[in-house]
């Protein structure tokens, strides 16, 4: 599986053409499309807008994302998660402790981190989980 490496790393308050683009290299990788190619939320402030429009431009793919909150309150349990997602996380390396996102395989097993700098990662904030928008499909698939 190609991983790729986010090329940009300005905060949320640097300039829209330097902010940091790690999820877009995270969506890259899971996704296997080229960096220029996948969905980019640089200059998106809204959480709110931001996640419709994402899910808006997974359409084409068949696929949407679901947002899972991690707290010390109500800790999100992850221990029968499959497959690829996005955790979010506390940045260590950028951003003054900033969020940063990093490819996750199974629950809680760092596959990528998009940032080539990272030598290790922050406080988990919750994770991106995709999901079929027709799961028939897949099972067809399967079982021809």
């Amino acid at each position: 599986m190609l991983k790729y490496y986010q090329d940009r790393f300005g905060g949320k308050d640097a300039p829209i053409e330097e902010q940091g683009n790690c999820f877009q290299a995270c969506v890259a990788t899971i996704l296997q499309i080229p960096l220029e190619e996948a969905y980019s939320c640089v200059g998106i402030q809204d959480e709110g807008d931001w996640l419709d429009d994402f899910n808006k431009w997974l359409e084409q793919y068949g696929i949407s994302v679901v947002y899972f909150f991690n707290s010390k309150e109500n800790p999100l349990k992850m221990t029968e998660l499959k497959g690829y997602c996005i955790a979010e996380l506390m940045s260590t390396t950028l951003y003054q402790g900033e969020r940063h996102v990093v490819v996750m395989h199974g629950h809680y097993e760092l596959f990528h981190d998009p940032n080539p700098h990272a030598k290790e990662q922050g406080e988990f904030q919750g994770v991106y989980v995709f999901i079929p928008l027709e799961p028939y499909k897949l099972v067809r698939i399967n079982h021809h």
